[in-house]
């Protein structure tokens, strides 16, 4: 049997720990939706729920799952699903538009839900069903692409205004502070063995060699140097004393 033959149940959860879809599929089908699909939660809110079924099985306990939990559109339950599991959409309601009423159905069934954040017993909870879940799990060549398609042609460039402010507001009051230790040898451990072929270092090198800096990289570049800051010979990077002396001047990577 082929891993294309090899078909798993998957749910998306709430940040309470309630599922609000339940699907099938198989390779990376849970990890891939479409803009146009029900969205996808952040990777430790997706849980597979059963692996190695066959087409049938992985069928027959979406059906289940589905008509267990039930559905918001029908006002039977919590799951967003708009067929009652299957190929073929079986179950599904006419039109693509939810109509006035049934919007307000929604609304009513929600309304005095906590949304918060997930309690102590939530997180134990959805902490135990994912132990051994992902152990030792890798990308298939299949999911790598998936990713690869996904971003290709999104825009990438520097902050709006107003998401500088969301940024802002998200952190003000939080407390940093050293870095603790055990954070520091999980970080250790991560980058051990890690290196750089001479193939890359070059390729990151000219990146920098060379570049014509615009005149408000210049005026910073300034404000750094009269700040105490200091100026990496081989990378150009201008860093405070304790980042150069730790990752620049003789030990920077790009001193070749």
């Amino acid at each position: 049997m082929s891993s294309k033959d090899i078909y798993y149940v998957y749910a998306y959860l709430r940040k309470d720990g309630t599922p609000y879809y339940i699907g099938k599929g198989s390779g990376a089908r849970a990890f891939t939706k479409g803009k146009s699909e029900v969205g996808k939660p952040t990777p430790d809110r997706i849980i597979i729920i059963e692996k190695n079924l066959t087409v049938t099985g992985a069928l027959a306990i979406e059906r289940r799952l589905i008509r267990w939990y039930g559905r918001i559109d029908l006002g039977s339950g919590i799951l967003r699903n708009q067929t009652d599991g299957g190929d073929g959409g079986i179950g599904a309601k006419t039109g693509t538009t939810m109509t006035l009423e049934t919007r307000l159905k929604i609304s009513r069934s929600l309304k005095g839900k906590p949304t918060g954040p997930m309690s102590e017993e939530s997180k134990r909870k959805l902490s135990i069903s994912l132990v051994g879940k992902n152990k030792g799990k890798k990308r298939t060549d299949e999911h790598k692409k998936a990713i690869s398609e996904k971003s290709k042609g999104r825009v990438k460039g520097p902050h709006s205004q107003e998401t500088k402010e969301k940024l802002r507001a998200a952190n003000l009051g939080l407390e940093r502070g050293p870095m603790k230790e055990e954070h520091k040898r999980k970080i250790s451990l991560a980058n051990k063995g890690k290196t750089h072929s001479a193939e890359q270092i070059q390729k990151q090198r000219l990146k920098v060699v060379g570049r014509v800096r615009t005149e408000q990289e210049k005026i910073n570049y300034l404000i750094a140097l009269e700040s105490g800051k200091t100026k990496c010979p081989h990378c150009g990077k201008v860093t405070i004393k304790g980042n150069y002396i730790r990752w620049h001047g003789e030990k920077c990577k790009y001193n070749i």
